[in-house]
């Protein structure tokens, strides 16, 4: 099993959980689209380092701690040249079931965006209603929509916003229904919603899809490193959030991840003394095992962890270049995350 595996299987283990506040650990790879909470991990062989990601509707983060739901801006450090946005949004819902926040983010620029509606506060039952939005850009994921809105018969055939559109249980099964509905709001451009748990799914759903509107709002990565524009987010829905990217260096891999919870911890603890790194202007600690782990607390409610992404461990010096090579945007676009 390879390391994408354990991440993998790591976020299905909170399946229908909402992360709650704490420490943070980097992905390595975005997982394959999951409806669950994220939950990223940093593994090597079969030591699996998993903590959740919090998130939530924050403001801009500041040199100084910020109020519940406030934000502030990141101590410049380094590089902290903005990333640039390389896509907008496309079409965000104007109407979501009461009590929804957006609590994740996945963005690709060249595969998707994926985003996730979780309730503000989760009762960690698995009835949790759950609503996820996905915006292929791949050739290959377009078709298969477009396909399938074409096919669609009987009750499955509908018209939302005067196009055919499509609504399916995901899961026809022996549990509640739920919806997935694929839609078509402009040519060439395909939309999926899916919504779990929910009372009256099929027409909340509906709801749901006939609320997407435009949304010229563009996408910025947080974070960037050698360059990446894809990243992993996710909030909590009480002012905590965390950014995950993975990118090279060298020709090394490497993951970086920047929240705004408590330093991360390695599951377990470390079985070797940490020792004392410097990097961005601040002295943190590298830990010399599994994958190699450098932490550093950037300022108030601002910590980064980067970590190797290879098969041996990474060295205090190529995490630190690593570190020194990520680009931080220092108002970063996280204001979502409050709610």
């Amino acid at each position: 099993m390879d390391t994408e595996d354990l991440v993998r299987d790591a976020l299905r283990v909170r399946a229908e959980q909402a992360p709650p506040p704490g420490h943070v650990l980097a992905a390595l790879r975005r997982p394959r689209r999951s409806r669950k909470p994220m939950l990223l991990a940093v593994a090597a062989g079969t030591a699996v380092v998993a903590v959740a990601v919090v998130a939530t509707t924050v403001g801009r983060p500041a040199a100084e701690a910020p109020p519940a739901g406030g934000g502030s801006t990141l101590p410049t450090t380094t590089t902290t040249t903005a990333p640039t946005a390389t896509r907008t949004l496309g079409y965000s819902p104007t109407w979501v079931p009461d009590g929804m926040v957006e609590r994740t983010r996945w963005f690709d620029p060249a595969q998707h965006t994926e985003r996730g509606w979780r309730a503000r506060v989760d009762s960690g039952q698995s009835g949790t209603p759950m609503l996820d939005l996905r915006i292929p850009y791949d050739g290959n994921a377009v078709q298969v929509l477009r396909e399938e809105i074409a096919n669609a018969t009987g009750e499955a055939r509908v018209m939302i916003g005067g196009r055919p559109a499509s609504i399916t249980d995901p899961a026809e099964d022996t549990t509640l229904p739920d919806a997935r509905v694929v839609l078509n709001p402009e040519p060439g451009t395909y939309v999926e919603l899916t919504l779990l748990n929910a009372p009256d799914v099929r027409a909340t759903a509906l709801r749901v899809a006939e609320s997407l509107r435009p949304d010229t709002a563009p996408v910025r990565p947080p974070l960037s490193l050698g360059g990446s524009a894809a990243f992993e987010a996710s909030a909590d829905g009480t002012g905590n959030w965390g950014v995950s990217v993975t990118g090279q260096i060298g020709g090394a891999g490497y993951s970086a991840t920047l929240t705004t919870s408590l330093p991360v911890d390695l599951k377990g603890g470390p079985t070797v003394t940490p020792v004392p790194a410097t990097a961005r202007g601040v002295t943190g600690e590298y830990i010399g095992e599994r994958n190699g782990y450098l932490r550093l607390t950037l300022g108030p409610r601002q910590y980064l962890l980067v970590a190797g992404n290879g098969p041996a461990t990474a060295p205090a010096e190529a995490l630190i270049a690593a570190a020194e090579a990520l680009v931080i945007d220092p108002d970063p676009d996280v204001a979502w995350a409050n709610g």
